[in-house]
């Protein structure tokens, strides 16, 4: 394990920004400083702690709460190990808090974080979760399908709905994730949520002065340098914040390549009065990544994990790595608020900007004399080399989008009654070039655009899109029977606006689309006791195409022939869900609910190469239906022990047809893709606040990958370790740490998600008697096993 060579330029930056704010330190925070870095549900507010009766604490008592404060934020108080944080809202729920976080690999993602919850089913494409092409379903409904919200904004890709959760946030900067199952808050300025939402939030800045260390080092040649400068009260401004940057490499677990990651986070908090706060949260993020080759059920079981992208050039060859190393940067900078404004009456604003961009390359061959741009011959373009008369290329998908937005409302308390009134409104645009370079004789991609004879950019696409959303909602709360019974009702409607430009040749050049959706929801909380909860909700959503590709022309760069129309009549996603739900806290907690769906147009995403160009198509499954019952089980920290265990049975069946050129598939009663039956995961974990691990088992059943279920990802088992101690305060270090992390110990060899789902792998014929030809799926090949071991210290 070593320090990175490229990281003390960034680590000097952070110095310098935060220089001589960063105070040795060898006493335990505060307990105030406890509550701003760990969120805790069951937390008393400062208004409630001022009115009770005063209660004596003993100086036993005081050095009980310090000693629960532990390195990087952990606490020990959430049951499950930080699996199982205290939930009250009327809705399917579970998160993770640094309990859990802390102890995962500093290496890790969001989406790795949820994959002990019920319901999610992660996966996987490396071991460390250091890839962006990592992927959640969550009751058999894929991450487009999910409202991605990170401190406020929304957050992913905006168009292709995908999460990109390696790029949000350091792990070690996370302080809390909520999964909500089956629905949303209707305050997110998300409308793409029929399978729940996900929320992160970073930690607040300390109120001391201090900094924490981390440096990470493993397996495939990982390593991770992190540092995070807390400010603590700037003078007496009440302003705190902190920054952090990281460096990280390694290389992959299979196949040639090796992956960086740049990483910045920040963020500034100020608090004043009765129940003010204001924040801003700023992170940047840039990737230099060489993926790892997706591949087919027959070459998984013919070749396994060396199925790979070659590491030398052959000329002639597409499948030399370098051809695929994409590269992509993104900024997200938010503002979340919270504001007093009258007795009763509160304001909650967040305005933010997003920005990303980057270039996706794929290896392809070109045939000079037989190229066209749009409906129009290319004309004699000359390659650097060529072989049998073809010219290897790279296809290079380019895309820039920034997204502005707000989102806010207003919330009045009069007695008994809670009124909110709110509004989201947002402005993305995004420019899109899928153009082409040549590749010399030694196989580098030559910067260059391949040019018409005219001198035009050769490419299948070049588009421009905007899109705009109004939100609007209003929501009714009731609470009775001395506020054991609360009563919810809330009306949402979504204004979307969609238009755009094509600047391809004979395709037409400008169309736009307009949504008008109404979601209206109700929800119903009963608490039998302090411990005990009941709860339904009934939830509406809508789910708008998560692609740019279907409205626009597309022309074959061989043939110069429309290979596909585009389309603006494209149907909205909806659907309408119903939960009923328990919940006991205590020693022992616990959640068990049962949900039901019905789906119409249910959008389904996948990916596919055309004109050698990586793409996202759609396809509509018309209606589903999906029924099930998921449990979680914990115990709070008990002689230093807490188990968790969690579950899902899944029922998901297609409700039509699937129409296929001019037939329809008989699909009718089959099990929706990517719905496994049965998931579970079981886990222990142990903290004596000086010795610390934890174990945890994850199953997830077999999974179908077409429509006509005639192809299937077989069910698959991992276990992943973690083992720490922490030292004693020396002089300035605070607490520190060691922490070996294991991942997927038996080195199981799985697929563990469809990259392409098909709508059969097998020749079938149509209820017209056409015969269609099957097309095989590709898939995810899960992370092997890895080992990362890690040292922090805090000052």
């Amino acid at each position: 394990m070593s320090a990175s060579r490229e990281f003390p330029a960034l680590l000097t930056l952070l110095l310098l920004t935060l220089g001589g704010t960063a105070q040795a330190a060898d006493e335990q925070p505060s307990d105030h400083d406890v509550m701003h870095r760990q969120p805790i549900p069951s937390r008393v507010p400062k208004k409630a702690t001022a009115t009770r009766a005063p209660v004596p604490i003993s100086k036993a008592e005081e050095i009980h709460v310090r000693t629960e404060t532990l390195s990087a934020g952990v606490t020990n108080t959430t049951p499950g190990g930080g699996l199982m944080p205290v939930q009250t809202v009327p809705r399917m729920q579970s998160g993770v808090t640094r309990d859990y976080i802390a102890k995962q690999s500093p290496t890790t993602n969001t989406l790795n974080l949820l994959q002990m919850s019920p319901g999610a089913v992660v996966a996987n494409s490396d071991p460390l979760g250091l890839a962006d092409h990592t992927s959640i379903t969550v009751r058999g409904l894929d991450q487009t399908e999910i409202g991605l919200v990170f401190e406020g904004m929304p957050a992913g890709d905006p168009i292709y709905g995908i999460a990109d959760t390696s790029e949000w946030a350091d792990t070690e900067n996370i302080g809390r994730v909520d999964l909500a199952q089956g629905s949303s808050d209707i305050a997110a300025p998300v409308y793409n949520a029929g399978g729940g939402q996900i929320t992160e939030t970073l930690l607040d800045p300390s109120h001391k002065a201090s900094a924490l260390l981390s440096l990470s080092g493993g397996t495939h040649a990982t390593n991770k340098d992190f540092l995070r400068l807390d400010s603590g009260e700037i003078g007496h401004s009440g302003v705190r914040a902190f920054m952090s940057g990281s460096y990280t490499r390694n290389n992959n677990w299979r196949g040639p390549g090796t992956n960086r990651r740049y990483h910045v986070d920040s963020k500034a908090v100020k608090e004043w009065g009765a129940d003010n706060r204001a924040s801003a949260v700023f992170t940047w993020n840039t990737i230099d990544e060489s993926p790892t080759r997706y591949l087919s059920l027959a070459q998984w079981k013919q070749y396994g994990k060396s199925y790979n992208y070659s590491g030398e050039y052959t000329p002639g060859s597409t499948t030399y790595y370098r051809l695929y190393q994409y590269k992509r940067s993104s900024m997200m900078i938010s503002a979340p608020s919270h504001f007093t404004l009258a007795k009763g009456l509160t304001a909650d604003i967040a305005p933010y900007y997003q920005w990303m961009s980057g270039s996706v390359p794929s290896g392809t061959t070109l045939t000079p004399g037989s190229l066209y741009l749009g409906n129009q011959s290319a004309g004699t373009v000359s390659f650097p080399t060529l072989y049998n008369g073809k010219a290897v290329a790279a296809a290079i998908a380019g895309s820039n989008s920034f997204n502005t937005g707000f989102s806010g409302h207003f919330t009045l308390k009069t007695g008994v009654n809670t009124l909110k009134v709110g509004y989201w409104y947002s402005n993305l645009t995004k420019n899109s070039l899928y153009d082409y370079s040549p590749v010399s004789a030694a196989g580098d991609i030559i910067n260059n655009n391949i040019r018409t004879q005219n001198g035009s950019i050769l490419a299948t696409k070049n588009f421009h899109m905007m899109q705009q959303v109004n939100g609007f909602f209003i929501e009714d709360g009731l609470s009775l029977l001395n506020h054991r019974l609360d009563l919810t009702a809330g009306f949402k409607a979504v204004l979307l606006a969609r238009s755009g430009t094509n600047n391809i040749p004979g395709a037409t050049y400008r169309w736009g689309t307009n949504s008008a959706v109404p979601l209206p929801r109700f929800e119903a909380s009963y608490k039998i006791d302090k411990n005990n909860q009941i709860f339904i909700d009934a939830v509406t959503n809508f789910h708008a195409p998560m692609s740019d590709v279907p409205y626009y022309d597309a022309f074959s760069v061989s043939t110069g022939k429309i290979s596909t129309a585009g389309k603006t009549d494209l149907k909205n996603e909806y659907s309408i869900s119903e939960e009923i739900g328990y919940r006991h806290t205590g020693l022992i907690n616990a959640s068990i609910g049962f949900f039901n769906y019905n789906f119409t147009n249910r959008q389904i995403s996948t990916s596919v190469y055309v004109d050698g160009a990586l793409t996202t198509n759609l396809i509509n499954a018309g209606g589903q239906t999906t029924r099930g019952a998921q449990v979680e089980i914990s115990l709070r920290p008990w002689h230093h022990l807490s188990p968790y265990v969690s579950g899902q049975y899944l029922h998901a069946t297609i409700d039509n047809n699937l129409a296929v050129g001019n037939d329809l598939l008989p699909t009718k009663g089959k099990s929706a893709i990517l719905t496994p039956k049965f998931s579970a995961s079981a886990g222990i974990s142990y903290d004596d606040g000086q010795f610390f691990g934890n174990v945890f088992f994850n199953y997830v059943d077999s999974q179908y990958s077409t429509f006509m279920n005639d192809e299937s990802i077989p069910a698959y088992k991992t276990a992943n370790m973690t083992l720490g101690y922490r030292m004693k305060t020396y002089h300035f270090i605070h607490r520190p740490t060691i922490q070996l992390n294991l991942v997927n110990l038996g080195d199981s060899n799985y697929l563990s998600s469809a990259y392409t789902v098909r709508t059969n792998a097998k020749t079938t014929k149509g209820i017209y008697g056409t015969s269609i030809a099957g097309t095989a799926p590709s898939y995810y090949l899960g992370g092997g096993f890895a080992a990362v071991t890690s040292i922090t210290l805090g000052f």
